[in-house]
């Protein structure tokens, strides 16, 4: 089960992208590597590697999964309790990396570089009050008005051009999840694929607020289901 103590870390996170000249010790480092090894999985059949290296500027996070939309998403889920996780640590954080692979050859047999969290001690300030995140409405993240208090900690999730390409829409015992279509340019440079990661992303954010509510859904692909306008169906929360 996803660690719910990183709940309260959804409401205070920011993207770090000042750092400060001292690099990160060994005790952090064993702290760090004891966070990847505690991630918890969307999809518990799906492959994904997580990789801790050096980079010019101190440390990345490097991860490769299948180029899938549930292994995109398991990465994005899987990467984003290790944000939560390295701020409650005081640590900065910075989504990095999409497009070409920075580690080439280090990836498992299968599996392709998808994304990387940039990490190391910050200058300045990892928090933010609530006012300071730019999100969509709420309306546009859940179509049900009675889960608009629920799905907040959803529509604060972090994205790649702060673009929250994720919408869900309420079933009879839970959840479909949609993602929004790309084309042209935008999937040419990959982000067809970090949108993928992006709603694995806000997926951790549902679990943690699931969990607060004592509610736990279990992730499957159903066939023929019809997507908004603008989106495709990616897969379905149901209730455990």
């Amino acid at each position: 089960m996803i660690n719910q103590e990183l709940y309260p870390a959804i409401f205070q996170r920011k993207s770090v992208r000042s750092y400060a000249g001292a690099p990160l010790n060994a005790e952090q480092l064993t702290a760090i590597k004891a966070e990847i090894a505690a991630v918890q999985p969307l999809f518990s059949n799906e492959r994904f590697q997580l990789e801790l290296a050096p980079a010019k500027e101190g440390w990345r996070i490097y991860g490769y999964c299948e180029d899938t939309a549930p292994s995109n998403a398991n990465l994005g889920y899987v990467l984003q309790q290790l944000d939560l996780s390295l701020h409650q640590m005081g640590l900065g954080r910075l989504w990095f990396g999409m497009g070409r692979n920075p580690r080439a050859g280090h990836e498992k047999p299968g599996l392709s570089y998808a994304m990387c969290l940039k990490v190391g001690n910050p200058e300045g300030e990892i928090a933010r009050e609530l006012s300071d995140f730019k999100r969509k409405e709420i309306a546009e993240v859940i179509d049900d008005e009675a889960d608009y208090a629920l799905f907040e900690a959803v529509r604060l999730a972090p994205s790649a051009r702060n673009s929250q390409p994720w919408h869900f829409a309420k079933t009879d015992s839970g959840y479909h999840v949609f993602c929004e279509k790309t084309s042209g340019v935008m999937k040419m440079v990959g982000l067809g694929r970090m949108n993928q990661v992006d709603v694995g992303i806000c997926l951790c954010h549902a679990a943690l607020a699931f969990g607060q509510e004592g509610k736990a859904f279990v992730p499957s692909v159903v066939e023929g289901v019809d997507a908004p306008d603008g989106f495709y169906y990616l897969l379905t929360l149901q209730a455990a």
